[in-house]
C-alpha cells in the first residue's frame, strides 16, 4: 500500500491540461461512441497486476455503523445504500473470469473471487462512490461498501459548505440527508483508458437511476441535481478532483423534514482520514483530464429543435402492446436476480407482456428522473428514447421498432420487419463475448447526438448519466418481468450499423447503449449473498 503512487501521463502535453472547448469535447466523445477500440494509443497495455482496490480505502477517521435501528433517516439510508452500493454478493469463478478491453479482447486470468454489488457496472469495475451529508448531524461521510458503514470525512460546517456548492440560500430547507455520487477515475481508467470517459459517466447514471428509485421508496421523495459547483463540493468532502469527480447529488426526503435530532457535531475538529492506493503506477491521459475539466463548467440546457422523425416503412402503423405487469421492482428477490447469472442466452421465446413490462417501466423511470431533476440531467432524461430489436417475442414480428410510451406501442422504423435482426445485433458486437443473437429482444438507448452548448462539456456528462439511468431501468425491469430473464448491457458495439438498421442516419439522434434481454443458461459458478457484519 502507498498513499503516493507514481503517475504516468499518456499524450504529449505536460502539466495541468486546459479544459476542452465544446467543439473539441464533441469530437473526442463522438469518437468514444463510434469506436471505443481506437480510444487509446496503439501501445496501450493494461497492467492487470497493478489494478486499484475493489473499494475506496480510507485509513483513520470515525466510523458510523448502519442498520435498521436508530433514527428513521439513518434506517432508510441503511436500506438505500445496501440495495444500491454495498458488496452484497460474492461470486466464485475458478477460471478467474475473463478480463478484456475493447482494443485487446484476448482473455486474461483474473481473481477467482469477485465482489459483486446490486447495480450493473461495465466490466464489474464499480467506479462510483457514494457520500452522504447528514444535515441534522452536520456531517459529511463516505460510504464503505465492504463494511456497510460510514466514514466521517468532514464535520461541523459541512452543511453550510454544501448549501454554497448547490447555490442555495442560508434559509432554504434541506432534506434529512443528501447522497453525493462520484466517479473515481482510476477504477475504470486502469482497464479501459480513455474509453472510461464515457463508461464512468454511464456507470454513475446507473447508480443515479437505482438510488433515485430507492430514495422515493425509503424517503418518500428524491430531488436529483446535476448543476452545482464541482470544486466547492470536492472541497467540502475532501476530494481530489484530479482522481474523483462529483456526478450528481440526490436529496433524500422532502426539504424541511429533517429532525436534526441525531448525534451532535463533535466539539473537536474531525480527524481527516487518508486514502490508500494499491496501484504503484496511475496512468493519466491529457484528453481525459481536459474533458473532466470541461465538464466542471456550469451547464445550461438551451431549447433545442425537435429531432427529425425516424424513417418509417410505408404502410406501417404502431403495434399496440399488451398491458404491462406491475411487479415490485425493489423487492428483495428482484434485486438479487438482477445480478448477471451468466453470459449465454438460451434462445427461448418470451411473451409480449414481458416485453411490454420492460419497456413501460424503463420509460416510466426516465419520466420520474426528468420530473425529479429540474436542471440539465432532467432535460437529457426527457429526450432519451427507447428503441427495440425484437428477436423472439410471441405475437411480435422480428424487426426494428421504436417504443412509443404514450400509446404504449411499438412503431416499426428503419428496416422494419427483419427476420435477420438478431444476427445483425450479434454481428455488431466488437467482441463476441456472449450470444446476443439468442436473446429474446435487445433494447437500444437513443439520444440526440449534438449535446453542445456554450458552457463546456457538462451536458455530455448529463447525457451519459441519463443513458446509464435507462440501462439500469432495462436490467432491473428485466429481472422483475420474470424470474428467468436477465439483461446484459454493452457499450462496445457498431453504433453505425444499429443507427442504419433503425433509420436514424441523418436524424440527429443515435444509439448510445444496448441491453440484450432474455433467458440465460445456468451459471456453472456459484454466487452467494452476504450481509453486513
Amino acid at each position: 500500500m502507498t498513499n503516493e503512487p507514481r503517475t504516468s501521463t499518456t499524450g504529449t502535453a505536460t502539466g495541468v491540461p486546459a479544459a476542452l472547448t465544446a467543439d473539441e469535447a464533441y469530437a473526442y466523445t463522438s469518437g468514444l461512441r463510434l469506436d471505443p477500440r481506437t480510444a487509446n494509443p496503439e501501445d496501450w497495455r493494461v497492467d492487470w497486476h497493478d489494478g486499484p482496490w475493489p473499494v475506496k480505502v480510507y485509513t483513520g477517521g470515525r466510523r458510523l455503523r448502519l442498520g435498521p435501528d436508530g433514527a428513521p433517516h439513518l434506517a432508510a439510508l441503511h436500506r438505500l445504500l445496501y440495495d444500491a452500493f454495498a458488496i452484497s454478493r460474492v461470486r466464485a469463478d475458478p477460471a478467474g473470469g475473463v478480463h478484456a478491453t475493447p482494443s485487446d479482447p484476448r482473455p486474461h486470468r483474473g481473481s477467482s473471487v469477485q465482489l459483486r454489488r446490486p447495480i450493473p457496472s461495465g466490466g464489474s469495475m464499480y467506479p462510483t462512490e457514494a457520500y452522504t451529508v447528514l444535515t441534522g448531524e452536520d456531517l459529511g461521510c463516505h460510504y464503505d461498501p465492504y463494511r456497510h458503514e460510514l466514514t466521517r470525512v468532514r464535520g461541523r460546517g459541512t452543511v453550510r459548505a454544501v448549501r454554497t456548492a448547490l447555490g442555495m440560500s442560508a434559509h432554504e430547507p434541506l432534506p434529512p440527508a443528501l447522497l453525493v455520487i462520484t466517479s473515481r477515475f482510476w477504477k475504470n481508467f486502469y482497464k479501459y483508458g480513455d474509453f472510461s470517459a464515457r463508461l464512468g459517466a454511464v456507470d454513475a447514471g446507473v447508480a443515479v437511476g437505482r438510488a433515485g428509485r430507492l430514495a422515493r421508496a425509503a424517503f418518500g421523495h428524491a430531488d436529483v441535481r446535476s448543476a452545482f459547483d464541482d470544486a466547492a463540493l470536492h472541497a467540502c468532502l475532501g476530494l481530489d478532483e484530479t482522481v474523483e469527480n462529483v456526478q450528481a447529488v440526490i436529496g433524500l426526503g422532502h426539504p424541511g423534514t429533517g429532525t436534526g435530532k441525531g448525534a451532535p457535531p463533535p466539539a473537536a475538529p474531525e480527524p481527516v482520514p487518508a486514502v490508500l492506493e494499491r496501484s504503484r503506477v496511475i496512468k493519466r491521459s491529457v484528453r481525459f483530464d481536459a474533458l473532466q475539466r470541461a465538464a466542471r463548467a456550469p451547464g445550461r440546457t438551451p431549447p433545442r429543435p425537435p429531432s427529425p422523425a425516424p424513417t418509417v416503412p410505408a404502410d406501417d402503423v404502431p403495434l399496440g402492446l399488451p398491458a404491462p405487469h406491475r411487479p415490485d421492482l425493489l423487492a428483495a428477490p428482484v434485486l438479487a436476480r438482477r445480478a448477471s447469472r451468466g453470459r449465454l442466452f438460451t434462445g427461448s421465446e418470451v411473451t409480449g407482456e414481458r416485453l411490454a413490462t420492460v419497456l413501460h417501466h424503463t420509460a416510466e423511470g426516465l419520466r420520474e428522473l426528468a420530473r425529479d431533476c429540474p436542471d440539465g440531467l432532467g432535460a437529457r432524461a426527457a429526450e432519451t428514447a427507447l428503441y427495440c430489436a425484437v428477436h423472439r417475442v410471441h405475437g411480435v414480428a422480428p424487426g426494428w421498432y421504436r417504443y412509443l410510451a404514450g400509446p404504449h406501442a411499438l412503431l416499426p422504423v428503419g428496416a422494419g420487419a427483419d427476420p435477420g435482426c438478431a444476427r445483425r445485433v450479434q454481428e455488431a458486437l466488437f467482441a463476441a463475448s456472449f450470444n446476443a443473437e439468442l436473446a429474446a429482444f435487445t433494447v437500444h438507448v437513443v439520444t440526440p447526438l449534438d449535446w453542445r452548448d456554450a458552457a463546456g462539456a457538462r451536458p455530455y456528462r448529463e447525457q451519459q448519466l441519463a443513458v446509464g439511468a435507462a440501462v439500469e431501468g432495462v436490467t432491473l425491469c428485466a429481472a422483475a418481468a420474470a424470474e428467468d430473464l436477465s439483461g446484459h448491457a454493452v457499450l462496445g458495439f457498431d453504433v453505425t450499423a444499429m443507427d442504419r438498421a433503425y433509420g436514424l442516419e441523418g436524424s440527429g439522434s443515435g444509439t448510445q447503449a444496448q441491453v440484450c434481454v432474455g433467458a440465460l443458461r445456468s451459471d456453472p459458478n456459484w454466487e452467494i449473498a452476504v450481509i453486513p457484519r
